[in-house]
């Protein structure tokens, strides 16, 4: 849905569908409808008024309408383009921080090696640090994920991956059996690394050399997906046994 790959959660997609398929409507409309839950639904169009998608009406009870399409595509951008700028002076500004804090504190020596991590609001900053934790691996990368984002992972940057299987990095995936592997991206995979099937998966599970680790799921926000990398030897050390089993069980997957 296009709705969907322009940022926005199922909720709010359905919504706006449904207010331009009936025109304005109260809240209680709206849910029923769009099979949107009576407790999430006004939060639901709050949220497309913040983005550009939906005026409000008020009164008693309040009423939604649904901006034109052309205008709410020109509003979503500008909404986005000022979250954007936000997130960019927040960073800024906590990296200013850090910075001055290292500069004052200095490292002590003998201190425990911490655990560092980050977390990715929607899919493309996923793909953008899978594609960096690929792009810094030496030795292995092992993924837990399902075809859908197997398929995008080798879209994004499979040119990487082939690259590190060159140079001798060990590439094992598992993948969900809910779904056959698209016939190209199963051929282009199965040249750089080793694959099995399970039958059923429901997070994404992405393990680097040993230490750095990458964890994606669904989520309702406007993309659908949330990611958290951390580096912790320890923590991969448990995860990559978790794979192991999963691999034992696993069954290979061949280009017929």
């Amino acid at each position: 849905m296009y709705l969907r790959e322009m940022g926005l959660s199922e909720y709010k997609a359905e919504a706006y569908l449904t207010l331009l398929k009936q025109g304005t409507s109260t809240a209680k409309e709206v849910a029923a409808a769009a099979d949107v839950p009576q407790s999430r639904v006004y939060d639901v169009l709050d949220s497309l008024e913040t983005r550009g998608f939906v005026t409000v009406q008020p009164g008693r009870p309040k009423k939604f309408g649904p901006v034109e399409p052309e205008t709410a595509v020109e509003q979503f951008c500008a909404f986005k383009r000022r979250k954007q700028e936000s997130e960019r002076e927040e960073i800024m500004s906590i990296g200013e921080e850090f910075a001055e804090t290292v500069a004052t504190d200095g490292t002590r020596q003998g201190d425990p090696e911490p655990d560092i991590g980050w977390s990715h609001p929607n899919r493309h900053y996923i793909l953008e640090r899978l594609e960096l934790l690929a792009d810094k691996c030496t030795a292995e990368i092992l993924m837990v994920t399902t075809p859908k984002s197997f398929e995008r992972i080798l879209n994004h940057h499979g040119s990487v991956l082939e690259a590190k299987a060159a140079a001798g990095v060990d590439i094992r995936a598992i993948v969900a059996n809910d779904r056959r592997i698209d016939d190209a991206v199963r051929t282009r995979a199965r040249s750089m690394m080793d694959i099995r099937h399970v039958d059923d998966i429901r997070g994404r599970l992405y393990l680097y050399d040993g230490r750095e680790i990458l964890l994606a799921y669904h989520a309702l926000n406007d993309d659908g997906y949330v990611g958290i990398s951390t580096e912790s030897t320890h923590l991969c050390a448990t995860l990559e046994h978790l794979f192991e089993v999963l691999w034992a069980d696993g069954a290979a997957v061949t280009d017929a």
